[in-house]
């Protein structure tokens, strides 16, 4: 099973992706960890603006990443796609390893709670100008690849505002046959 997790910042996908990898036995493809690894200065200024990083750029970790992990139970993406020519991207990436997206999940929370969350965890990037930015962000380039999978039979949504463990309960329920 091969699964897209989204949702804005804040939304808990961190949380999810990491009980969904664990009950599913997936590989863990997490965007923001990987980035936030990079030595690249140019990059890193980038993340702090709030601003994404090229998609030729993710592209390649993505490569990297599939070569050098077992792929048999699938994968989960946290953080990735970000936008709809980085979906199409993934989509030919997985369709010449013979796979597919089975599933692209979108963890809903409103911006007041995303705000709330982020300036909570008060991690070096979550500043309010860059929440604004990255979350403007989401809603214009990110929110439209789960639009275009509910469009392709292979997407759904779930509500971010509840307990961790509802959250949890109600994508298994999907997920599960």
């Amino acid at each position: 099973m091969n699964v897209i997790l989204l949702g804005p910042q804040g939304s808990g996908k961190g949380t999810q992706a990491e009980l969904l990898a664990q009950k599913f036995g997936l590989q863990y493809f997490e965007a923001g960890k990987i980035l936030r690894s990079v030595i690249d200065p140019a990059i890193q200024e980038k993340l702090k603006r709030g601003e994404l990083v090229p998609d030729e750029y993710m592209l390649t970790l993505v490569e990297e990443f599939l070569k050098n992990h077992n792929l048999d139970k699938g994968i989960l993406f946290d953080g990735y796609p970000r936008s709809v020519a980085e979906y199409e991207d993934l989509k030919k990436v997985l369709g010449s390893l013979n796979l597919r997206i089975d599933w692209v999940i979108n963890i809903e929370i409103s911006p007041g709670e995303s705000v709330r969350r982020l300036l909570k965890r008060g991690r070096a990037d979550d500043h309010p100008d860059s929440i604004q930015r990255r979350l403007s962000t989401y809603r214009a380039q990110t929110h439209p690849v789960f639009e275009m999978a509910v469009g392709e039979g292979i997407g759904f949504e779930v509500n971010g505002e509840q307990p961790i463990d509802k959250v949890f309960q109600n994508i298994v329920a999907k997920l599960s046959p």
